[in-house]
């Protein structure tokens, strides 16, 4: 089983890059450090503790997808509009992570 704070820890951190993005932030640079530092803690992660850890933030960042009580979206001019922009930014580092 995945350690949790590993899981909330990039889950947090990809959060924040989407409302990054959102805000009309460069982030594609960050988003694909962030993932191969991921990649590597993960291999870590699942030598010293058990296997899944990249598998559970991927899984993890699809429900955070579907969240719409987040801040950014509650303060933004078209709110339906920035939570399907926040879903799919987070759906598409899900499916990097899955590749």
């Amino acid at each position: 089983m995945a350690e949790e704070q590993f899981v909330q820890m990039y889950v947090r951190d990809f959060a924040t890059l989407a409302a990054r993005a959102e805000a009309g932030g460069e982030v594609e640079a960050m988003v694909q450090k962030r993932v191969s530092d991921l990649r590597a803690h993960a291999t870590l992660m699942d030598a010293r503790k058990d296997p899944g850890h990249l598998a559970a933030v991927s899984e993890r960042l699809l429900v955070e997808s579907r969240r719409s009580h987040v801040q950014a979206l509650r303060t933004a001019d078209d709110p339906a509009a920035a939570a399907r922009r926040r879903e799919a930014f987070l759906v598409r580092v899900a499916e990097l992570l899955a590749a």
